[in-house]
Protein backbone atom coordinates (compact mmCIF):
# COMPACT_ATOMS: atom_id res chain seq x y z
CA UNK A 1 0.00 0.00 0.00
CA UNK A 2 1.14 3.51 -0.14
CA UNK A 3 3.68 4.40 2.34
CA UNK A 4 1.45 7.24 3.85
CA UNK A 5 -1.66 4.99 4.45
CA UNK A 6 -0.67 4.45 8.33
CA UNK A 7 -4.36 3.80 9.66
CA UNK A 8 -4.65 0.98 6.84
CA UNK A 9 -1.43 -0.16 7.26
CA UNK A 10 -2.69 -0.73 10.99
CA UNK A 11 -6.19 -2.58 10.23
CA UNK A 12 -3.96 -5.25 7.85
CA UNK A 13 -0.88 -5.99 9.79
CA UNK A 14 -2.74 -8.90 11.19
CA UNK A 15 -3.40 -10.45 7.74
CA UNK A 16 -0.02 -9.36 6.61
CA UNK A 17 1.28 -11.67 8.85
CA UNK A 18 -0.93 -14.78 6.92
CA UNK A 19 0.31 -13.67 3.76
CA UNK A 20 3.71 -13.79 4.87
CA UNK A 21 3.58 -16.92 6.28
CA UNK A 22 2.16 -18.15 3.27
CA UNK A 23 5.26 -17.78 1.71
CA UNK A 24 6.79 -20.92 3.45
CA UNK A 25 3.71 -23.35 1.89
CA UNK A 26 5.77 -23.28 -1.65
CA UNK A 27 3.47 -25.33 -4.02
CA UNK A 28 -0.21 -25.08 -1.81
CA UNK A 29 -1.07 -21.96 -3.64
CA UNK A 30 -0.25 -23.29 -7.50
CA UNK A 31 -1.13 -26.62 -7.09
CA UNK A 32 -5.00 -24.98 -6.54
CA UNK A 33 -4.65 -23.98 -10.16
CA UNK A 34 -5.97 -26.84 -11.22
CA UNK A 35 -8.42 -27.82 -8.74
CA UNK A 36 -12.37 -27.12 -9.10
CA UNK A 37 -14.08 -25.36 -6.27
CA UNK A 38 -17.59 -25.51 -5.35
CA UNK A 39 -18.89 -21.61 -5.15
CA UNK A 40 -21.90 -20.48 -6.01
CA UNK A 41 -20.96 -17.62 -8.00
CA UNK A 42 -22.83 -15.34 -9.84
CA UNK A 43 -24.65 -11.83 -10.70
CA UNK A 44 -27.85 -11.00 -9.17
CA UNK A 45 -29.18 -10.27 -12.41
CA UNK A 46 -27.96 -12.82 -14.52
CA UNK A 47 -27.78 -16.22 -12.12
CA UNK A 48 -24.50 -18.37 -13.34
CA UNK A 49 -25.11 -20.65 -15.86
CA UNK A 50 -24.57 -24.73 -15.09
CA UNK A 51 -21.42 -25.17 -18.20
CA UNK A 52 -22.59 -28.25 -20.07
CA UNK A 53 -20.84 -31.21 -20.38
CA UNK A 54 -17.60 -31.15 -22.80
CA UNK A 55 -15.45 -33.77 -24.28
CA UNK A 56 -12.61 -35.07 -22.12
CA UNK A 57 -9.39 -35.50 -23.72
CA UNK A 58 -8.17 -38.80 -24.26
CA UNK A 59 -5.05 -39.90 -24.03
CA UNK A 60 -1.81 -38.74 -25.06
CA UNK A 61 0.22 -40.14 -28.22
CA UNK A 62 3.70 -39.55 -28.10
CA UNK A 63 5.63 -36.73 -30.36
CA UNK A 64 5.09 -37.14 -34.13
CA UNK A 65 7.61 -35.77 -36.32
CA UNK A 66 6.56 -32.31 -37.18
CA UNK A 67 4.66 -31.60 -40.53
CA UNK A 68 6.70 -29.89 -43.49
CA UNK A 69 5.57 -26.25 -43.94
CA UNK A 70 4.14 -25.68 -47.41
CA UNK A 71 5.36 -22.75 -49.56
CA UNK A 72 1.62 -22.35 -51.05
CA UNK A 73 -0.49 -19.84 -48.98
CA UNK A 74 -3.90 -20.36 -48.12
CA UNK A 75 -7.06 -18.45 -50.19
CA UNK A 76 -7.47 -14.73 -48.93
CA UNK A 77 -11.23 -15.24 -47.04
CA UNK A 78 -14.09 -12.48 -47.96
CA UNK A 79 -13.53 -9.42 -46.20
CA UNK A 80 -16.46 -9.54 -43.29
CA UNK A 81 -16.71 -12.96 -43.06
CA UNK A 82 -17.26 -14.72 -39.72
CA UNK A 83 -14.96 -17.16 -38.54
CA UNK A 84 -17.40 -18.99 -36.71
CA UNK A 85 -18.77 -22.56 -38.53
CA UNK A 86 -20.73 -24.45 -36.01
CA UNK A 87 -21.80 -27.97 -37.07
CA UNK A 88 -18.57 -29.94 -36.34
CA UNK A 89 -17.05 -32.09 -33.45
CA UNK A 90 -14.14 -31.78 -31.73
CA UNK A 91 -11.27 -34.94 -31.23
CA UNK A 92 -11.07 -36.03 -28.10
CA UNK A 93 -7.64 -37.60 -29.05
CA UNK A 94 -4.57 -35.52 -29.94
CA UNK A 95 -2.01 -35.69 -32.40
CA UNK A 96 1.01 -34.46 -30.18
CA UNK A 97 3.95 -32.82 -32.27
CA UNK A 98 7.31 -31.57 -31.35
CA UNK A 99 7.05 -27.65 -32.13
CA UNK A 100 10.93 -27.65 -30.77
CA UNK A 101 12.33 -30.47 -32.11
CA UNK A 102 14.37 -31.54 -29.60
CA UNK A 103 11.87 -34.38 -28.10
CA UNK A 104 11.94 -32.45 -24.87
CA UNK A 105 7.75 -33.60 -23.61
CA UNK A 106 7.61 -30.30 -22.08
CA UNK A 107 8.26 -28.26 -25.73
CA UNK A 108 5.20 -30.05 -27.25
CA UNK A 109 1.63 -29.21 -28.28
CA UNK A 110 -1.97 -31.18 -28.80
CA UNK A 111 -3.49 -30.66 -31.48
CA UNK A 112 -7.48 -31.79 -31.26
CA UNK A 113 -9.14 -31.26 -34.53
CA UNK A 114 -12.66 -29.96 -35.49
CA UNK A 115 -14.25 -32.27 -38.28
CA UNK A 116 -16.93 -32.42 -40.12
CA UNK A 117 -18.05 -28.95 -40.80
CA UNK A 118 -19.73 -28.18 -44.07
CA UNK A 119 -16.30 -25.94 -45.33
CA UNK A 120 -14.00 -28.94 -44.88
CA UNK A 121 -15.99 -31.39 -47.20
CA UNK A 122 -17.54 -29.36 -50.03
CA UNK A 123 -15.80 -29.39 -53.33
CA UNK A 124 -15.65 -25.28 -53.13
CA UNK A 125 -14.27 -22.70 -51.31
CA UNK A 126 -16.13 -21.43 -48.26
CA UNK A 127 -17.49 -17.99 -47.64
CA UNK A 128 -14.22 -17.36 -46.24
CA UNK A 129 -12.22 -18.66 -48.88
CA UNK A 130 -10.56 -22.18 -47.52
CA UNK A 131 -11.85 -25.58 -47.07
CA UNK A 132 -10.08 -27.06 -44.37
CA UNK A 133 -8.46 -23.86 -42.75
CA UNK A 134 -10.12 -23.13 -39.54
CA UNK A 135 -9.52 -21.01 -36.70
CA UNK A 136 -6.92 -22.15 -33.49
CA UNK A 137 -7.73 -21.58 -30.14
CA UNK A 138 -4.51 -22.20 -28.63
CA UNK A 139 -4.26 -23.53 -24.88
CA UNK A 140 -2.07 -22.86 -21.90
CA UNK A 141 -2.63 -24.48 -18.97
CA UNK A 142 -1.98 -22.51 -15.46
CA UNK A 143 -0.63 -23.83 -12.51
CA UNK A 144 1.72 -20.46 -11.33
CA UNK A 145 4.32 -21.35 -14.15
CA UNK A 146 5.47 -23.85 -12.01
CA UNK A 147 3.29 -26.81 -12.24
CA UNK A 148 0.49 -29.03 -14.20
CA UNK A 149 0.88 -29.57 -18.17
CA UNK A 150 -0.69 -29.34 -21.52
CA UNK A 151 -3.41 -31.70 -20.04
CA UNK A 152 -4.51 -29.35 -17.76
CA UNK A 153 -7.46 -27.90 -20.32
CA UNK A 154 -10.91 -26.26 -19.03
CA UNK A 155 -14.02 -27.82 -19.98
CA UNK A 156 -14.88 -24.57 -21.78
CA UNK A 157 -11.89 -24.87 -24.28
CA UNK A 158 -13.77 -27.63 -25.47
CA UNK A 159 -17.14 -26.02 -25.72
CA UNK A 160 -15.32 -23.24 -27.22
CA UNK A 161 -13.90 -24.73 -30.14
CA UNK A 162 -16.56 -26.73 -30.81
CA UNK A 163 -19.41 -23.76 -30.85
CA UNK A 164 -16.88 -22.04 -33.52
CA UNK A 165 -15.46 -24.70 -35.33
CA UNK A 166 -12.16 -23.92 -33.78
CA UNK A 167 -9.26 -26.37 -33.91
CA UNK A 168 -7.87 -26.62 -30.16
CA UNK A 169 -4.39 -26.75 -29.66
CA UNK A 170 -2.93 -27.44 -26.04
CA UNK A 171 1.15 -26.06 -25.47
CA UNK A 172 3.19 -27.62 -23.09
CA UNK A 173 6.11 -25.09 -21.77
CA UNK A 174 9.10 -25.57 -19.91
CA UNK A 175 8.44 -24.82 -16.01
CA UNK A 176 9.65 -22.22 -14.09
CA UNK A 177 12.68 -22.96 -11.85
CA UNK A 178 12.59 -26.81 -13.79
CA UNK A 179 14.82 -26.31 -16.44
CA UNK A 180 13.11 -23.25 -18.07
CA UNK A 181 15.60 -20.98 -19.41
CA UNK A 182 15.61 -17.37 -17.15
CA UNK A 183 13.00 -14.74 -18.14
CA UNK A 184 12.38 -13.90 -20.67
CA UNK A 185 13.10 -17.75 -21.64
CA UNK A 186 9.27 -18.98 -21.27
CA UNK A 187 7.68 -16.30 -23.36
CA UNK A 188 10.13 -17.01 -26.08
CA UNK A 189 9.47 -20.56 -26.08
CA UNK A 190 5.32 -20.28 -25.63
CA UNK A 191 5.83 -17.34 -29.11
CA UNK A 192 7.76 -20.14 -30.94
CA UNK A 193 4.87 -22.82 -30.38
CA UNK A 194 2.45 -20.17 -32.13
CA UNK A 195 5.25 -19.64 -35.36
CA UNK A 196 5.06 -23.05 -35.38
CA UNK A 197 1.67 -23.55 -35.60
CA UNK A 198 1.87 -20.91 -38.51
CA UNK A 199 4.54 -22.32 -40.52
CA UNK A 200 2.76 -25.77 -40.62
CA UNK A 201 -0.88 -24.22 -40.74
CA UNK A 202 -1.59 -25.84 -44.25
CA UNK A 203 -0.71 -29.04 -42.97
CA UNK A 204 -2.67 -28.91 -40.18
CA UNK A 205 -5.70 -27.19 -41.31
CA UNK A 206 -5.52 -24.13 -39.26
CA UNK A 207 -5.97 -20.16 -40.90
CA UNK A 208 -2.65 -18.42 -39.37
CA UNK A 209 -4.76 -15.47 -39.67
CA UNK A 210 -7.44 -16.35 -37.11
CA UNK A 211 -5.18 -17.89 -33.96
CA UNK A 212 -6.95 -16.90 -30.79
CA UNK A 213 -4.66 -17.60 -27.35
CA UNK A 214 -6.24 -18.63 -24.26
CA UNK A 215 -5.53 -20.16 -20.96
CA UNK A 216 -6.58 -19.78 -17.11
CA UNK A 217 -4.50 -17.73 -14.11
CA UNK A 218 -0.62 -18.06 -15.31
CA UNK A 219 -2.14 -19.34 -18.82
CA UNK A 220 -3.78 -16.59 -19.00
CA UNK A 221 -0.48 -14.31 -17.84
CA UNK A 222 0.92 -16.13 -21.07
CA UNK A 223 -2.04 -15.60 -23.66
CA UNK A 224 -2.43 -12.06 -22.44
CA UNK A 225 1.79 -11.28 -23.20
CA UNK A 226 1.51 -13.07 -26.44
CA UNK A 227 -1.35 -10.77 -27.80
CA UNK A 228 -0.17 -7.94 -26.01
CA UNK A 229 3.84 -8.07 -27.33
CA UNK A 230 3.72 -9.10 -31.08
CA UNK A 231 6.73 -7.30 -32.30
CA UNK A 232 8.71 -6.76 -29.12
CA UNK A 233 12.18 -7.90 -30.22
CA UNK A 234 13.05 -8.89 -26.38
CA UNK A 235 10.60 -10.89 -26.15
CA UNK A 236 10.24 -12.93 -29.43
CA UNK A 237 13.09 -15.69 -29.18
CA UNK A 238 15.28 -17.23 -31.81
CA UNK A 239 13.50 -20.70 -32.45
CA UNK A 240 11.01 -21.43 -35.47
CA UNK A 241 11.98 -18.05 -37.64
CA UNK A 242 10.21 -17.24 -40.64
CA UNK A 243 6.76 -16.15 -39.33
CA UNK A 244 5.72 -13.77 -36.75
CA UNK A 245 3.92 -14.06 -33.33
CA UNK A 246 1.11 -12.26 -33.22
CA UNK A 247 -2.69 -13.14 -33.05
CA UNK A 248 -6.36 -12.71 -33.65
CA UNK A 249 -7.20 -12.28 -30.16
CA UNK A 250 -7.32 -13.81 -26.46
CA UNK A 251 -9.42 -15.50 -24.47
CA UNK A 252 -8.32 -14.94 -20.90
CA UNK A 253 -9.56 -16.35 -17.22
CA UNK A 254 -8.31 -14.85 -14.32
CA UNK A 255 -4.78 -13.82 -15.02
CA UNK A 256 -2.28 -11.75 -13.51
CA UNK A 257 -1.67 -8.39 -15.62
CA UNK A 258 0.54 -6.01 -13.89
CA UNK A 259 2.57 -7.47 -11.45
CA UNK A 260 3.65 -3.86 -10.41
CA UNK A 261 0.19 -4.27 -8.39
CA UNK A 262 -0.42 -7.34 -7.26
CA UNK A 263 0.86 -7.32 -3.53
CA UNK A 264 -1.23 -4.17 -3.22
CA UNK A 265 -4.38 -5.91 -4.62
CA UNK A 266 -3.62 -9.30 -2.71
CA UNK A 267 -3.63 -7.12 0.73
CA UNK A 268 -7.37 -5.86 -0.28
CA UNK A 269 -8.54 -8.74 -1.30
CA UNK A 270 -7.49 -10.75 1.37
CA UNK A 271 -9.78 -8.24 3.54
CA UNK A 272 -12.31 -8.16 1.37
CA UNK A 273 -12.81 -11.55 0.37
CA UNK A 274 -12.04 -13.56 3.27
CA UNK A 275 -9.16 -14.90 1.82
CA UNK A 276 -6.31 -16.39 3.88
CA UNK A 277 -2.71 -18.37 2.86
CA UNK A 278 -3.61 -18.67 -0.07
CA UNK A 279 -2.32 -15.03 -1.35
CA UNK A 280 1.43 -15.44 -2.35
CA UNK A 281 3.81 -13.45 -4.31
CA UNK A 282 5.88 -17.05 -4.80
CA UNK A 283 4.77 -18.21 -8.29
CA UNK A 284 6.21 -14.75 -9.65
CA UNK A 285 9.56 -15.14 -7.57
CA UNK A 286 10.09 -18.74 -9.73
CA UNK A 287 8.77 -17.22 -12.68
CA UNK A 288 11.54 -14.32 -12.46
CA UNK A 289 14.00 -15.55 -10.39
CA UNK A 290 13.71 -13.33 -7.60
CA UNK A 291 15.64 -13.97 -4.23
CA UNK A 292 13.35 -13.95 -1.52
CA UNK A 293 13.24 -11.22 1.17
CA UNK A 294 15.47 -11.72 3.70
CA UNK A 295 13.30 -10.01 6.26
CA UNK A 296 10.47 -12.08 6.73
CA UNK A 297 8.39 -9.26 7.44
CA UNK A 298 8.97 -7.38 4.35
CA UNK A 299 6.09 -5.85 3.52
CA UNK A 300 7.50 -5.65 -0.18
CA UNK A 301 7.87 -9.52 -0.81
CA UNK A 302 8.97 -8.64 -4.66
CA UNK A 303 11.58 -6.23 -3.55
CA UNK A 304 14.27 -8.40 -4.57
CA UNK A 305 13.12 -8.79 -8.18
CA UNK A 306 14.48 -7.02 -10.70
CA UNK A 307 11.87 -3.94 -11.79
CA UNK A 308 12.15 -4.14 -15.23
CA UNK A 309 11.81 -7.92 -15.41
CA UNK A 310 8.16 -6.84 -13.23
CA UNK A 311 7.23 -4.14 -16.00
CA UNK A 312 8.54 -6.54 -18.71
CA UNK A 313 6.60 -9.29 -17.29
CA UNK A 314 3.16 -7.36 -17.47
CA UNK A 315 1.07 -7.53 -20.08
CA UNK A 316 -0.30 -4.20 -19.12
CA UNK A 317 3.06 -2.71 -20.42
CA UNK A 318 3.17 -4.00 -23.96
CA UNK A 319 -0.79 -2.75 -24.51
CA UNK A 320 -1.14 -0.45 -27.39
CA UNK A 321 -3.76 -0.10 -30.58
CA UNK A 322 -2.47 -2.47 -32.37
CA UNK A 323 -3.06 -5.28 -30.25
CA UNK A 324 -6.45 -8.07 -30.81
CA UNK A 325 -10.08 -8.07 -29.29
CA UNK A 326 -9.43 -9.60 -25.67
CA UNK A 327 -11.82 -11.20 -23.70
CA UNK A 328 -11.17 -11.20 -19.73
CA UNK A 329 -13.02 -12.69 -16.57
CA UNK A 330 -12.34 -12.62 -12.85
CA UNK A 331 -14.50 -13.21 -9.87
CA UNK A 332 -14.51 -11.05 -6.55
CA UNK A 333 -13.42 -14.25 -4.19
CA UNK A 334 -10.21 -15.23 -6.41
CA UNK A 335 -8.00 -16.15 -3.53
CA UNK A 336 -5.06 -16.70 -5.71
CA UNK A 337 -4.70 -14.02 -8.33
CA UNK A 338 -6.74 -10.42 -7.10
CA UNK A 339 -9.91 -10.27 -9.71
CA UNK A 340 -8.39 -6.31 -9.66
CA UNK A 341 -5.96 -7.23 -11.93
CA UNK A 342 -8.42 -7.47 -14.62
CA UNK A 343 -9.05 -4.17 -13.90
CA UNK A 344 -5.58 -2.99 -15.06
CA UNK A 345 -6.44 -4.88 -17.96
CA UNK A 346 -9.31 -3.23 -18.66
CA UNK A 347 -8.04 0.50 -18.23
CA UNK A 348 -4.81 -0.64 -20.20
CA UNK A 349 -6.82 -1.86 -23.38
CA UNK A 350 -9.58 1.26 -22.71
CA UNK A 351 -6.56 3.64 -23.00
CA UNK A 352 -5.50 2.57 -26.15
CA UNK A 353 -8.70 1.74 -27.53
CA UNK A 354 -8.30 -2.41 -27.76
CA UNK A 355 -11.95 -3.75 -28.63
CA UNK A 356 -12.44 -5.94 -25.30
CA UNK A 357 -15.03 -7.27 -22.65
CA UNK A 358 -14.32 -7.57 -18.79
CA UNK A 359 -16.34 -9.84 -16.99
CA UNK A 360 -16.51 -9.91 -13.11
CA UNK A 361 -18.61 -12.27 -11.41
CA UNK A 362 -19.60 -11.02 -7.62
CA UNK A 363 -18.28 -14.05 -5.77
CA UNK A 364 -16.62 -15.46 -8.56
CA UNK A 365 -13.67 -18.01 -7.06
CA UNK A 366 -10.65 -19.14 -9.35
CA UNK A 367 -12.67 -21.82 -11.04
CA UNK A 368 -14.10 -20.92 -14.65
CA UNK A 369 -17.19 -22.90 -13.37
CA UNK A 370 -18.01 -20.27 -10.37
CA UNK A 371 -17.76 -17.58 -13.35
CA UNK A 372 -20.69 -16.46 -15.23
CA UNK A 373 -19.74 -16.88 -18.41
CA UNK A 374 -20.78 -19.10 -21.09
CA UNK A 375 -19.08 -20.54 -24.18
CA UNK A 376 -21.82 -19.06 -26.09
CA UNK A 377 -21.01 -15.42 -24.45
CA UNK A 378 -17.47 -15.94 -25.97
CA UNK A 379 -18.45 -17.07 -29.20
CA UNK A 380 -20.71 -14.31 -29.32
CA UNK A 381 -17.56 -11.88 -28.70
CA UNK A 382 -15.32 -13.60 -31.19
CA UNK A 383 -18.09 -13.21 -33.93
CA UNK A 384 -18.31 -9.35 -33.34
CA UNK A 385 -15.16 -8.65 -33.02
CA UNK A 386 -12.54 -11.25 -34.38
CA UNK A 387 -13.32 -11.07 -38.09
CA UNK A 388 -11.89 -10.12 -41.77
Amino acid sequence: MKSDASVFNKLISINLVLILFSLLLTFAVVSCDSESSDGDGGNIDNPTPTPSPSPTPGPTPSPTPSPTPSPTPAPTPDPGASIIEPGGTISTTAQTFDYVGNGNERQTLDFYAIQGLPSQSASTSSARGVLTGRPALVWFHGGGWVINDKTNIEPIAFEIAELGGFHLISVGYRLAGQGQDPWPGMIHEIKSAIRWLKLNSAELGIDPNFIITTGESAGAHLAAMIASSAGVAALEGSVNPGATSDVAGAVLFYGPYDLNTIVDQGIEVLITAGCGIELTPLPIWFLLDCPQPDDFFDLDPLSGCNQMDLTEASPVTHVDATDPPMFAASGTDDCFVPWLQVLDLDNALNTSNVPHEVSVTQGGEHDVETLNITAGQIITFIDQNIMH
